[in-house]
């Protein structure tokens, strides 16, 4: 897993002060800065404050090595540390941003569930109560797997499916031509591609077995009918050949 992390060095006060190195007699000019070691993620500051550090630097830039300090040197880090207090809030707000953010987030994801849940319940009702009452004429949102003609097909594309007649134990349907291909079956992918006139459905009348259809169409707990044909080339499609997951 990556983490995109940033540490920095937080200043917590600076100031300039003369002063003189340990085993030296001259003073010399110095910028005293006092740091707390600080992390960013993705921008966000997420840690800091557990310690105050100094850092002495001479005119020509260099870091001077505490161990070069004299006591003058050490007891003026100890006072100015003193003053300075450590911004906490402002170190570690962004542990409160990443929350609210994710807090946010699932809020959103959970309405979108909830949503989805009840707009999949309705559909599945809609089904179900449909299914029960089957009819001549009626459109079903189906994800097929084979094609027309029985041979195998690549996926499980979503169509239309027509019922064109019902007779005895059987249910003829026609099958749209176009199809998609998305992964996830959702009856709305299917708007773009209902057929609207004679031509966009297939020639081929496809037989199904009635009294299975109406045996799935009484599971209390339906998603889907599968459906098997029983036409005279039945030995050419293998077993369902389609569900129904949906209906206009």
């Amino acid at each position: 897993m990556l983490f995109i992390y940033t540490r920095y060095e937080y200043v917590l006060g600076s100031k300039n002060i003369l002063a003189t190195l340990k085993n030296e007699t001259i003073p010399q000019n110095f910028n005293l800065n006092i740091i707390t070691p600080a992390t960013k993620f993705l921008g966000f500051p997420i840690g800091g404050g557990l310690v105050k550090m100094s850092r002495l630097v001479d005119q020509n830039g260099q870091v001077i090595h505490a161990r070069n300090y004299s006591p003058e040197i050490k007891e003026e880090v100890k006072k100015f540390k003193k003053t300075l207090k450590i911004p906490y809030i402002k170190l570690w707000k962004g542990y409160l941003m990443i929350a609210s953010i994710a807090i946010a987030g699932s809020i959103i994801y959970g309405i979108k569930l909830n949503l989805d849940g009840k707009k999949y319940s309705n559909e599945k009702g809609k089904l179900v109560k449909s299914a029960r009452q089957l009819q001549v004429g009626q459109l079903y949102g189906a994800s097929f797997f084979t094609d027309a003609e029985g041979n195998n097909i690549e996926g499980l594309p979503g169509g239309w499916v027509k019922i064109l007649k019902i007779e005895g134990d059987t249910i003829f349907v026609q099958r749209s031509k176009k199809m998609t291909d998305r992964a996830m079956f959702e009856m709305e992918d299917l708007e773009s591609i209902k057929p609207t006139t004679d031509e966009d459905w297939n020639n081929h009348i496809e037989r199904m077995d009635y009294p299975l259809f109406k045996e799935a169409a009484l599971n209390k707990d339906l998603s889907r009918i599968d459906l098997s044909y029983i036409g005279a080339d039945h030995d050419k499609y293998s077993g369902v050949i389609m569900s129904f997951k949906g209906v206009e």
